[in-house]
């Protein structure tokens, strides 16, 4: 997950840099909360502050494909 997670921090922050920083921080904090979770060894732990992860995933997807359609209008 982790190069996918930096691809899409550095293309979609040279577009969104305020957005991008705020989700790669809300993903960084959901993995910790997730690997928490996963070191109790009950696996309904791992998604209480873990789920999180994805939807800063997702809008980090959303700035890329912004990024990528605006060199391609430009």
């Amino acid at each position: 997950m982790m190069p996918m997670f930096f691809m899409l921090m550095i293309l979609g922050g040279i577009r969104h840099p305020l957005i991008s920083a705020s989700l790669g921080l809300l993903y960084v904090v959901s993995r910790y909360f997730y690997f928490v979770g996963y070191a109790t060894g009950d696996p309904q732990n791992r998604l209480n502050g873990g789920k999180y992860g994805f939807l800063a995933l997702m809008g980090l997807i959303f700035c890329t494909i912004s990024f990528g359609v605006n060199l391609l209008l430009a």
